[in-house]
């Protein structure tokens, strides 16, 4: 490896700090959790969630009625990381304030009553767990509200 290579992964790994003291809590063998079906934009799908026996949601898991497309590898990478950061003690809060409001196809009107409309899937997704899951005054505080 040339010198300028190896300063440059130098460089990178020291602007990349792990918490190596974060340790990933496995939900237990047996879980509590829903299944919610949702048309966004003509892209109909599932989300899924498991919950910790103190209900702190600790699995997310998107998947839309086209296997095999791009969109479809796209929710099951998101799902997957998701999951593993809330393993891994990153709150829900981090999520919903990121995703909620990102603009991409599919969007439009959601099946679901207390979304209404969403901008993209991710959209939708943390809208629906940040109101199953975050209590009413942090819903406020990241301007989460259902329309129902």
């Amino acid at each position: 490896m040339a010198r300028t290579d190896v300063a440059s992964a130098q460089r990178r790994r020291q602007l990349i700090r792990m918490d190596h003291g974060a340790v990933r809590q496995h939900p237990p063998r047996r879980r509590r959790g829903y299944t919610v079906r949702f048309d966004i934009g003509g892209v109909a799908g599932h989300l899924t969630t498991n919950a910790y026996p103190d209900g702190k949601l600790g699995e997310v898991w998107v998947s839309i009625d086209q296997q095999g497309s791009p969109l479809s590898g796209f929710l099951d990478s998101l799902s997957a990381a998701v999951s593993l950061g809330l393993q891994h003690g990153v709150p829900l809060e981090s999520y919903v304030a990121k995703y909620v409001g990102a603009q991409f196809e599919p969007r439009g009107p959601v099946s679901d009553p207390d979304i209404g409309y969403a901008h993209s899937l991710p959209d939708y997704v943390f809208r629906r767990l940040a109101l199953d899951y975050l209590d009413a005054q942090t819903c406020a505080q990241l301007g989460i509200r259902s329309q129902s």
